[in-house]
């Protein structure tokens, strides 16, 4: 099963963030602009993984999560990948209490490293929102000042992070659909 664990992103904040792409989709062109729908922010994607290590792997996110402490994340700013002069991809930035975002990407990464097997992608973390894969922008490349003043409200959502989620995707004609297989709350966050 194709599997992979994320973090919820609030009705809200995907309003929001759907409503920067429609205005940045007004300004530039892209091979493929980001779908919203099941919006969520990935932690670790893990690839194909044999259905007998999944109980391990939810032990180890439950294991994580009585070490994390709820969490707030607000929207940030316009970046891309690889450099803002040439983009491959365009994304939003988040902002707040990144550290234990950060954190709890390493200590995850620490206990999936245990398992003979799980390959997973193991760059270093950069927390974003995907907007579009192959943007096409003028010589300057993404306008990024630009945009963040014409954009991006003063004060953008901001929400507080209390689970996380593992998540299986299933590749289908109409997109890929993503079922939360299990759930980890964090340790303040327990009982609930």
């Amino acid at each position: 099963m194709r599997l992979f664990v994320a973090l919820d992103i609030p009705e809200e904040a995907a309003d929001y963030i759907a409503d920067v792409q429609k205005k940045v989709r007004g300004e530039i062109r892209a091979e493929r602009w980001q779908s919203l729908h099941n919006l969520h922010l990935t932690l670790h994607f893990l690839g194909e993984v044999h259905e007998e290590l999944v109980p391990a792997l939810c032990t180890d996110m439950d294991i994580v999560s009585e070490i994390i402490a709820p969490f707030s994340l607000q929207i940030g700013g316009f970046g891309a990948f690889p450099h803002p002069e040439r983009p491959r991809v365009l994304w939003l930035g988040l902002r707040g209490e990144i550290d234990p975002l950060k954190q709890l990407h390493l200590l995850l990464g620490k206990r999936f490293d245990l398992h003979h097997g799980l390959s997973y992608d193991k760059k270093k973390y950069s927390p974003h929102i995907t907007l579009a894969r192959g943007p096409k922008t003028g010589p300057g490349g993404v306008p990024a000042a630009d945009w963040n003043e014409r954009f991006l409200r003063a004060e953008p959502p901001s929400w507080r992070v209390n689970s996380f989620h593992l998540y299986r995707s299933e590749l289908k004609p109409e997109g890929a659909v993503h079922t939360v297989i299990h759930t980890s709350r964090f340790a303040k966050d327990h009982g609930k």
